[in-house]
This record gives C-alpha cells, sequence and structure tokens, in this order.
C-alpha cells in the first residue's frame, strides 16, 4: 500500500495543470474586484492567505495589486516564487494560523476552500486573529467557504478519474456527518517517473452562525455571506459561500 505524503508536496508541481482545467480563476479574480466595488473599497496591499502556487496572486498582481503570499507549503511557495519574476509579489512560508506582517495589508483574501482545511474552531479563532491583525482597520477579509451541503451531498463519497500531462489520478471522497470532514485520497500515478504517491486532504463544513461568531469574538464588525460567484444570500442548497468581512 503507498504510504501518503503530506498535503501539497508532491503534487506541488501539477497543481496548476490540474486545477487550471476545472477552476475559472479569471472569473473568481472578477468576483473579488466586484467585492471591492460592492464596498467601495480600493485596496493597494492585498494578502493572499494559503496562496500555493499563486496563481489568483499573480492574475491580481497584474491588476496592479502589491500582493503578498502566506502559505505554509514550502513546495507550493517555491512554484509561485519562480513564476511571479518580476511581478510585485512579497511571499512568506507560515502556518495560516500563525503569522505576522511588518505591515498590515489592506485586504486579505483566502480562496477555494482553503479555509475548510482548518480543522477546529480553535484552529479558526487562530486564522481569524491573525488575519484581523494582519489587516489596516476598515479592510476587507474576503473568503469561500464549502458548505455542509457542499461536502455531504455535492462531494460526498465518490470517486473521480483525472488526467493532466504525464500524471493520472483518483480523487476518492469520503464524508463523516459525525465530524463534517470531508476527506480526500488523491492518488497520483507519475507515467514517465514510473512512480505513484499518495496524498490525504481533510476538509470540515462550519454552520455558517458559527462563522460570523468567531470573525466578531475576532474583532470583526461586519459579516456578509453571499452564495458564490453573487451578492445573494445563500441557501439551503449552496455548495459553496463567499464571506466578506469588516
Amino acid at each position: 500500500m503507498t504510504q501518503p505524503v503530506e498535503p501539497f508536496t508532491d503534487f506541488a508541481p501539477y497543481y496548476d495543470s490540474f486545477m487550471l482545467k476545472c477552476v475559472d480563476y479569471e472569473g473568481w479574480v472578477k468576483y473579488i474586484e466586484k467585492i471591492f466595488k460592492q464596498f467601495k473599497f480600493k485596496p493597494k496591499t492585498i494578502l493572499d492567505l494559503a496562496c500555493g502556487t499563486g496563481i489568483p496572486t499573480i492574475l491580481l498582481a497584474k491588476r496592479g495589486y502589491q500582493m503578498i503570499g502566506v502559505d505554509r507549503a514550502k513546495a507550493m511557495l517555491e512554484i509561485l516564487k519562480k513564476k511571479s519574476k518580476g511581478y510585485n509579489i512579497i511571499t512568506y512560508e507560515a502556518d495560516i494560523r500563525d503569522f505576522t506582517l511588518p505591515e498590515p495589508a489592506d485586504a486579505c483574501i483566502c480562496l477555494y476552500d482553503s479555509i475548510n482545511y482548518l480543522l477546529t474552531e480553535e484552529d479558526l479563532e487562530q486564522c481569524f486573529k491573525c488575519v484581523r491583525r494582519g489587516v489596516k482597520k476598515g479592510g476587507l477579509f474576503i473568503f469561500d467557504m464549502n458548505t455542509i451541503y457542499g461536502l455531504k451531498v455535492f462531494w460526498g463519497n465518490r470517486e473521480s478519474v483525472r488526467e493532466a500531462g504525464n500524471v493520472n489520478s483518483v480523487w476518492h471522497n469520503t464524508y463523516d456527518e459525525t465530524t463534517a470532514i470531508s476527506t480526500l485520497y488523491l492518488t497520483c500515478q507519475v507515467k514517465d517517473e514510473n512512480r505513484t504517491f499518495l496524498e490525504i486532504h481533510k476538509e470540515r463544513a462550519y454552520d455558517l452562525p458559527l462563522i460570523q461568531k468567531l470573525l466578531f469574538d475576532c474583532g470583526f464588525s461586519l459579516v456578509n455571506f453571499y452564495h458564490h460567484g453573487t451578492f445573494i444570500p445563500p441557501t439551503p442548497f449552496s455548495v459553496r459561500v463567499m464571506v466578506v468581512a469588516k
């Protein structure tokens, strides 16, 4: 049996190839800018929390923002550093639950269900406190989350096969209703290296009132929830929500 490796290590070199096939990053960035416009907010510096290989980080840098990327996955950050030469991007290798910036940013984003990787309320609280310190007063904290419906029903217990370049992969999801945790067993076969590796990723879904309470407890004074991609409230069937805190 293949022994699992740390998430976002062996998969890091292939992350962009797979994700660019299924995620409309341009659309995500346009939505972020619509949120700025909706709140009459014009940031200059943006903290991208759990930035990974920095696909949206670079897209925003191209739009003129000064970007700060924070991620604990060294392999992912190394890829971002190689891609970001010539852009106004600073990176820090740090856990999103425990980081400090030299100076606070105007806004913070945390995209593609990275917050769901925090598996306890204590983890969320630590992250939110760091963001509160890392963003200027009056700044925005924008992040998305997979909902309970999204992890339980949309992802649920299913398996899919995907291919990108020289890598075949199997994505096997399971959902535990008692913990609200979805576990992804990601098995990849690198064909030209005759090598197989396994990464195990866990995400937890949270009730939105709890998220609101924790944000208020950590010093945010305004919290809005939207059905992702819109400015309408989420429904019981929303797979993903966008959270905007101030």
